[in-house]
Order: structure tokens, then C-alpha cells, then sequence
């Protein structure tokens, strides 16, 4: 069966003519929606802006126009390009997770060593000094906290 064959096969046309237009319908309903809330933020921004300025600055009062372009602005300025700060987030769970991540060749006994300064490329001698000073000089850190704690008034 070729192709023409398939147009005019019943069902055919229906089955995409009904995807095709809620396609299209959705298209448009996004884009409605888009317009929906740029309008509501550029009305919020012009009511607080003349609600605030000219009280708190001294500025002068702003149209619907010039408030959608401060809108528009701090978009581009501050928000970036993109869908949100999601992509930000993750981004920077990825830098500090890469910043305490121990290397692949650390072995099993690396999980009582403390996390790894810098980007981790001095593992070997960071876990030296926490075998050789750091863990013994974080435990007496922690018995002369506990000390300290003992020996304050308690209150009553």
C-alpha cells in the first residue's frame, strides 16, 4: 500500500487531522498563556513601581509599557535563558559534589577520611595528613568541646 493509498484510507486523515489541530491547539493555548502572564507581571511591576518609587526615590510614575520593559529586562539580565534556575541548581550540586568527591582509586578503608580540599587532586596527601594528624587533632578538639561543655553553668 502506497502512501495515497493511506490518505484515503478510512480513519487515516481523522486519527492525524485530530493531532495535528490539538497541536495546534496547544500551540496557541501556550502562547495565550505566555501573553496572559507577561501582561499580569508588567501590571504588577507598574502598580508597585508607582505604589513605591515616587514615595521611597522620588521616580517618577511608569506606563503598562515601560513596566513590561523592566520585566523583560531582568529577564534578560538576571534570569538567564533557559526553563528556570533548575539547570543552575544542578549545575552547582555538580560543582560542590566534584569539589568532595574522592577519587576512583581510593579504596574501601577512604570512607573514615575527612572530604578533600580544592578540586581533589591532592587526595594522597591530604589523606596522609588526616591519618598522621588531622583525625587525632579533630578528636581532641572534640573531648576539649565535650570538656567545655561539662564545666558551663547550667542555668536554674
Amino acid at each position: 500500500m502506497n502512501i495515497h493509498q493511506r490518505l484515503h484510507e478510512p480513519g487515516f486523515a481523522g486519527r492525524h487531522g485530530r493531532s495535528a489541530l490539538r497541536i495546534a491547539g496547544l500551540a496557541v493555548g501556550g502562547v495565550a498563556f505566555a501573553a496572559f502572564f507577561a501582561f499580569l507581571f508588567g501590571i504588577v511591576v507598574k502598580l508597585l513601581w508607582n505604589w513605591l518609587m515616587p514615595a521611597l526615590f522620588g521616580l517618577g510614575t511608569i506606563t503598562f509599557w515601560q513596566a513590561f520593559g523592566i520585566v523583560l529586562l531582568a529577564k534578560i539580565l538576571f534570569g538567564g535563558h533557559g526553563h528556570g534556575s533548575r539547570e543552575h541548581d544542578r549545575s552547582f550540586e555538580r560543582r560542590f559534589r566534584d569539589r568532595f568527591k574522592k577519587p576512583a582509586g581510593a579504596g574501601e578503608d577512604a570512607a573514615d577520611d575527612g572530604p578533600v580540599p580544592g578540586d581533589g587532586k591532592q587526595w594522597r596527601q591530604f589523606r596522609r595528613f588526616w591519618q598522621e594528624e588531622g583525625k587525632s587533632a579533630f578528636e581532641a578538639y572534640l573531648r576539649k568541646m565535650e570538656e567545655w561543655e561539662a564545666e558551663k553553668p547550667r542555668p536554674g
